[in-house]
């Protein structure tokens, strides 16, 4: 059945199952209890058979003089085929003489007699004993077959629709890590069509709008790079021949293409860790030297760059190069905002790796810390040369932490006062 199922989905049938069976057999029995309330049942001994052969009985002995009466009723039981007794009235307890109906009365072996107490004769007469019918297995066993029909019918008119929610779920998870490949859900079910068709048409408008904003942006960020590289090839050949007074102007300009190159550049690197053809190559990477090559692409400072690694630990298990990315941003926002120093720390916690980069500035307040790792959000918005940035290096590094299944906090320094960033994601 589909590996059971599937283990997300088995959960839901046992409910929905339990939920449909179980009200099912409770109705069932409580009508079946219901109808034998109701049904209206009258005691055998009340018959009107059962009373009219007593009564006759009663006439035909009540002719006959005393001492021909044992004879008599032997006579009735040949003729009746059935046994009758006369009892004296002495011999019977707790009926009341002239009685109107039989009285019904079962031995312990399960025998049933009628008794009907005779005014006219001043004794009862006792018919039987009669042996109860014997129920057959196969009364027996319809109410169990009846009862399993039901848990069969249930489980027979849930098992397509938890087929067809499997099909569902795992079409829209594929359409999740690849919005390229819209679904096609609706051939494939049976009782769901519908819903089918609607998530087949929404991820096929939804893969054609990701696409195209995609390539869009793509194709600006490179084609926004050549008439860029153009302007500061042009200011660096205008900054040697123009005088002292306009090379301040042409180097701020020259900045500015450069804060909107380093934004291409960002654009593409957010744009590029969201593609699903993207490979992760994780591998066991010794520390020491890569912490190196991350710190030697940093943008020039003057500031302190302090590298630990705690418990002795010598390599971590990560894509070096995506990781490599991510903690250049961390480090370039420690860098932008710290006063002297930043440390990074590598560390190990039971089966969870940490980088962990830590400045002395400023910090980030409670409230914003939440926020710090969506793209495009800054907290300072004036977008000036001393702070920089464009909300974009911070998610790029929780993108980047996601992408190893791990994710990305923002906290305080206790060491530093300042902000505290980090990376965790699992060893295995």
């Amino acid at each position: 059945m589909k590996e059971w199922l599937a283990t997300r989905h088995r959960g839901l049938f046992i409910r929905s199952y339990l939920f449909l069976a179980g009200g099912l057999l409770v109705a069932a029995i409580l009508l079946d209890l219901g109808f034998d309330a109701l049904q209206s049942r009258q005691v055998r001994a009340a018959d009107p058979w059962l009373v009219s052969t007593f009564r006759l009985m009663e006439t035909e002995l009540a002719a006959a003089p005393a001492a021909a009466r044992a004879p008599l009723t032997a006579d009735l039981s040949r003729r009746l085929h059935l046994e009758v007794t006369f009892l004296d009235a002495a011999e019977i307890t707790g009926l009341s003489p002239g009685e109107s109906q039989p009285r019904e009365l079962v031995d312990d072996d399960g025998n049933i007699y009628y008794l009907w107490s005779s005014k006219a004769l001043g004794g009862v007469i006792r018919l039987g004993p009669f042996v109860p019918p014997q129920e057959s297995l196969l009364v027996r066993f319809v109410p169990f077959v009846f009862y399993g029909s039901i848990l069969a019918l249930v489980g027979l008119w849930l098992r397509p629709l938890l087929s067809d929610l499997h099909v569902l779920t795992s079409a829209a998870q594929k359409f999740a890590g690849d919005y390229r490949e819209p679904t096609h859900t609706a051939a494939e079910t049976t009782q769901l069509t519908s819903l089918a068709t609607n998530l087949d048409d929404m991820s096929a408008r939804v893969s054609q709008l990701i696409q195209s904003q995609k390539e869009m942006t793509a194709a600006l960020s490179h084609e926004m790079r050549t008439p860029l590289a153009r302007v500061r090839f042009a200011a660096a050949v205008l900054e040697g021949e123009v005088d002292e007074s306009l090379r301040g102007q042409l180097r701020a300009l020259n900045a500015d293409v450069q804060q909107l190159d380093d934004l291409i550049s960002d654009m593409l690197d957010y744009a590029r860790l969201d593609h699903p053809g993207l490979r992760m190559e994780i591998q066991a990477t010794p520390l020491e030297p890569w912490l190196r090559q991350v710190i030697s692409t940093c943008p020039p400072h003057q500031k302190r760059v302090t590298t630990a690694r705690a418990d002795e630990l010598e390599a971590a298990s990560m894509e070096p190069r995506l990781m490599e990315l991510a903690v250049s941003n961390l480090l370039a926002n420690a860098l932008r905002y710290a006063k002297q120093e930043v440390r990074v720390t590598a560390q190990r916690q039971a089966d969870v790796y940490r980088i962990v980069v830590e400045d002395d500035g400023e910090g980030i307040p409670v409230g914003e810390r939440s926020n710090v790792f969506r793209a495009f959000a800054r907290l300072d918005t004036s977008r000036n040369r001393g702070t920089g940035g464009f909300g974009l290096g911070l998610a790029i590094v929780a993108r980047i932490a996601g992408l190893h299944r791990g994710r990305a906090i923002a906290d305080a320094s206790a060491a530093l006062g300042g902000a505290r960033m980090s990376i965790e994601w699992p060893a295995a």
